[in-house]
């Protein structure tokens, strides 16, 4: 015993003495290689990814708060691998490997001197390939997936394989690589080989299908013994001669193994592999990042960790909100087709006031591979109008510059050089005096505009980003009203940074970053990692509050009114169209959860001949089953303890005064929410009273008493370059008429005979403006000569 841990302690010395020498021949300080390897992240990680059983299982939290196995969301080390211990691999199938891929493995101490030496001489000669590998250095190369072809990534192959050996047992090494090697068809490890190509258990292999399966190491696309027989025969045959000559079997037994035909007898389920959830896609890739970040691990080192460490991960997850969610997704017919193809979606659903995801579908169709791309995280498009709460009302009622009542003229803002106005609505319409309640509401584009001038674009711009999260916008192409008011963003965001957005909102004002799980356990039961998501508060109770309820009446009232899911409990949400029509948004909120849906192509293209918006649909009708799932505790919003509801003018944004009752379009008060002091204080001055006749126009000098009655109209002056429509123009108020001026058309106000020729007021959606002239008692004989005409 002490004469072979003698020999192998020699073997150690002379390893790291070779790989001294290697690195000075290529120019790398053993200092260099020191500091590489520890900034790779070698530690005992790699250990113990190489001795334990590396299926990585996930956990939830049940009704009753008791941690339990998510069965069915187990994340293997690879796609399709079964583990087996060594105790069940027959010595023929170990010699097998040994045999043609390392045959001085149980002599070197990690790193076969006399090879690579040879591959060290190759690559100075100017085969950048190096070769040499032994089993312990490709295990090192499977567990921390580390494939670069360079002499950097060789020389911490060589010295973690060193660090590898002095803390395993030779047994261990050939265990953990037997269970990790790549054998082709999707099939890892010995005992996922044995079931595919052979319907068998490792232990009952003959020695010519164990060094069948053996042969597929090497390479193994070529040595597939399903698509290339004859070469993996070749490959059987030779590593046959090697257990021959290196004495691992008599000749009787080669030369009857040699003349024997491979009869495979192929299970294809065995080649399927394990297609984890959306969710477990989700948490794999959190973990990962986590690791990189906290951990300072490479990607390919926490990737290993993650898929081959034996991990316990504790989720966020509500398994059966996920369910629901990857059944509706499963079922394509649900989503509409555009020229032949199916529209793409992605839906994530939170928990409002923690940020814990509770369930994912990242992409429509049944699930057929990991980690495919996900369009809820992969994914960036522009927002659309779904950003506004969080760019511009919410922080804009935080600072104070607008309220529920504030109001701003919907007309346009500036004419392109072609003479189109800007920003143009969607419909392509001007309301006029618009409230910002009503703005969200409808989602006026121009208000949002107006509101971000008041707010600021960088103030803006640093609340999504440094309050919010948002960490795919660029400071030079996205500070303008184009990304933060309009939302068309210059790459575009995800859908989760969206909802992590909307927790502010949903979570009386504090931000929630959306996390997916919230503990990290290795495989002996210590605590990796320990998170729960970044939460800080970025508003106010009363500004989420209060923002909360003008996109409870989007729902009621405005772009999101199609859904019923209203009639179960409050739901507050906001809707989103990018430019081109190419993606649909949706993201609402009831009382107790959060989600988010998009649409659109895989790649851009017009959603052409869709009706509605398809996000919304989808929100409506899973919502509506994880209600029923799930069960409600709270119906209504709450409110907070300092705002206030008052009812005001919708025009003016004041106080409802004696002539906001004369408005011919009837009543123009609401009731709004206000932070307390905030609320509306003086009396409408925007309505005015003026003489009507009872024959369709402004009470001229000529219209009988009898004919007049009292009406209201808004007082603004406006005029634009070329006619466009504005639905309050025929409403407007420019001093009371007065006799005299030019000849005005049918279309115009009464007040344009004071304006020249060629200046416009707007039109409404009818043709004659309610603000015209009488048509029965004109002022001039011009007027009833050009009727007549």
């Amino acid at each position: 015993m002490l004469k072979k841990w003698g020999n192998r302690a020699l073997a150690v010395l002379l390893s790291i003495t070779l790989a001294c020498l290697i690195l000075a021949a290529i120019g790398l300080s053993g200092f260099t290689i020191w500091a590489l390897t520890l900034s790779r992240g070698v530690d005992d990680s790699l250990l113990q990814n190489a001795k334990n059983d590396r299926t990585t299982r996930l956990y939830y939290a049940d009704a009753a708060g008791q941690e339990v196995e998510w069965i069915g969301n187990r994340i293997s080390g690879y796609e399709n691998a079964l583990y087996c211990p060594i105790s069940e691999i027959p010595t023929h199938l170990q010699n097998a490997f040994v045999a043609i891929e390392d045959k001085r493995f149980y002599e070197h101490g990690g790193v076969d001197w006399y090879r690579t030496m040879a591959a060290v001489k190759g690559y100075l000669g100017g085969d950048a390939s190096f070769g040499g590998s032994t089993i312990t250095q490709q295990l090192v190369k499977n567990l921390t997936g580390d494939s670069e072809r360079s002499a950097r990534r060789k020389m911490g192959e060589l010295m973690r394989a060193t660090w590898l050996e002095r803390r395993m047992s030779k047994e261990e090494i050939l265990e953990a690589y037997l269970n990790v090697v790549n054998l082709s068809e999707n099939c890892y490890g010995v005992r996922t080989a044995a079931n595919a190509y052979f319907s068998k258990e490792p232990a009952e292999l003959t020695l010519c299908e164990a060094a069948c399966i053996a042969a597929i190491t090497n390479n193994p696309a070529r040595y597939d013994p399903i698509r290339h027989p004859e070469e993996n025969r070749k490959r059987r045959d030779l590593i046959l001669f090697e257990m021959y000559g290196q004495g691992m079997i008599d000749r009787k037994a080669y030369e009857e193994a040699v003349v024997t035909d491979t009869v495979l007898h192929v299970d294809r389920e065995s080649m399927t592999g394990r297609i984890n959830s959306w969710y477990a896609d989700l948490v794999a890739s959190d973990v990962i990042e986590a690791l990189m970040r906290e951990k300072r691990m490479s990607r390919a080192q926490a990737s290993s960790l993650v898929y081959c460490g034996g991990l316990k991960i504790y989720t966020a997850a509500d398994p059966a909100l996920q369910e629901i969610v990857e059944v509706y997704y499963a079922d394509e017919a649900l989503f509409p087709m555009v020229d032949g193809k199916r529209v793409e979606s992605g839906m994530m659903i939170l928990d409002p006031h923690s940020g814990a995801i509770l369930a994912v579908a990242g992409a429509v169709g049944e699930k057929r591979s990991n980690r495919p791309q996900s369009f809820v995280t992969d994914t960036k498009r522009p927002s659309g109008s779904v950003i506004k709460p969080l760019s511009v009302y919410a922080p804009a009622l935080q600072k104070g510059v607008i309220t529920t009542a504030t109001v701003f003229d919907d007309v346009p803002l500036q004419y392109r050089k072609n003479g189109a106005p800007w920003p143009r609505n969607a419909p392509n319409v001007y309301r006029g005096l618009t409230n910002v309640n009503e703005a969200l509401t409808q989602s006026v584009n121009t208000v949002s505009v107006s509101v971000l001038k008041r707010l600021g674009h960088r103030a803006s711009f640093a609340f999504l980003t440094d309050q919010l999260g948002f960490s795919t916008l660029d400071v030079e192409a996205d500070t303008g009203a184009a990304s933060l008011a309009l939302g068309q963003q210059s790459v575009g965001v995800s859908l989760r940074e969206l909802l992590g957005g909307y927790t502010a909102l949903a979570g009386d004002g504090t931000y929630r970053s959306p996390y997916s799980f919230y503990r990290v356990e290795n495989s002996h039961g210590e605590v990796l990692l320990s998170a729960q998501g970044t939460e800080r508060r970025v508003l106010d109770s009363a500004t989420a509050a209060i923002t909360t309820m003008m996109l409870r009446r989007v729902m009621r009232e405005g772009t999101g009114k199609d859904c019923s899911l209203k009639k179960l409990v409050d739901v507050a949400g906001k809707t989103g169209t990018s430019s081109n029509n190419c993606d649909k948004w949706f993201v609402g909120y009831t009382p107790e959860l959060l989600a988010g849906v998009w649409c659109g192509m895989e790649y851009p293209a017009p959603l052409t001949g869709i009706k509605g918006n398809p996000s919304l649909t989808v929100f409506d009708e899973v919502m509506q089953q994880a209600i029923a799932s799930r069960g409600v505790t709270q119906r209504s919003f709450p409110g907070a303890e300092d705002m206030v509801a008052v009812r005001y003018c919708k025009d003016s944004g004041k106080l409802v005064g004696e002539a906001c009752r004369y408005d011919p379009r009837g009543d123009r008060t609401e009731i709004g929410y206000f932070k307390k002091g905030t609320q509306p204080t003086g009396v409408c001055d925007c309505h005015v009273l003026v003489e009507y006749c009872s024959h369709g126009g402004i009470a001229t000098e000529h219209c009988p008493e009898k004919c007049r009655t009292k009406v209201a109209l808004l007082r603004v002056r406006r005029s634009f370059p070329c006619q466009i429509r504005v639905l309050d123009a025929p409403y407007t108020f420019d001093g009371f008429y007065e006799p005299g001026g030019r000849v005005v058309e049918e279309h115009e106000p009464y007040y344009a005979a004071r304006y020249a020729p060629g200046v416009h007021f707007g039109i409404g959606l009818d043709i004659l403006p309610y603000n015209r002239a009488c048509p029965a008692h004109g002022n001039t004989d011009e007027f009833w000569r050009r009727r007549a005409l």
